[in-house]
């Protein structure tokens, strides 16, 4: 079985605002695909350790 890659719309961005943006697409019945590069989504919205010790926002 193949898996098809269509989709009605494509968000760059998995920010706040891209998954917010995704979310509204997706209740609308829209087939979503939300692309992020980094390995955490939220963009702003996440604390990290950037340097050993030190949590930033």
């Amino acid at each position: 079985m193949t898996k098809s890659r269509e989709y009605d719309a494509i968000v760059v961005g998995g920010g706040h605002n891209g998954l917010v943006n995704g979310a509204y697409l997706a209740k609308a019945g829209l087939k979503t695909l939300i692309l992020e590069r980094r390995h955490l989504v939220g963009g702003a919205a996440i604390t990290e350790e950037l340097v050993p010790g030190f949590h930033f926002t």
